[in-house]
């Protein structure tokens, strides 16, 4: 393919200087495009993951959500304790917790 650019390329560069006319030019590009095959193009190829069944050992979706409140509202107890203020120990997990959930879903993105 380059090969035909690059004698596309000479033959303009012959034209511009007068050594073939335009309607040899014309002739000798037609010839070089002729060559070139026609591309097929294929539909898209689309591909189904094979689908998980969710497996009936852990606990479902509100499960999941409802031990990770218990915990976060363990943590602030905790943290509450040890830090004296409630308040900051709660905007403390709260931060915790965002990231952990900010974390989880750029895992499930890439």
């Amino acid at each position: 393919m380059t090969v035909i650019f690059e004698e596309i390329r000479r033959l303009e560069a012959a034209r511009k200087k007068g050594d073939i006319s335009e309607a040899d030019f014309a002739k000798a590009k037609g010839r070089l495009l002729e060559t070139v095959e026609d591309a097929t193009v294929l539909p898209p190829f689309e591909f189904e993951p094979p689908r998980r069944q969710a497996a009936s050992t852990g606990p479902g979706p509100w499960g999941t959500v409802l031990i990770g409140l218990l915990m976060a509202a363990l943590l602030t107890f905790v943290a509450g304790q040890l830090i004296g203020n409630i308040t900051i120990a709660f905007t403390l997990v709260a931060t915790v917790c965002a990231a952990i959930v900010i974390a989880a879903f750029r895992k499930l993105e890439g």
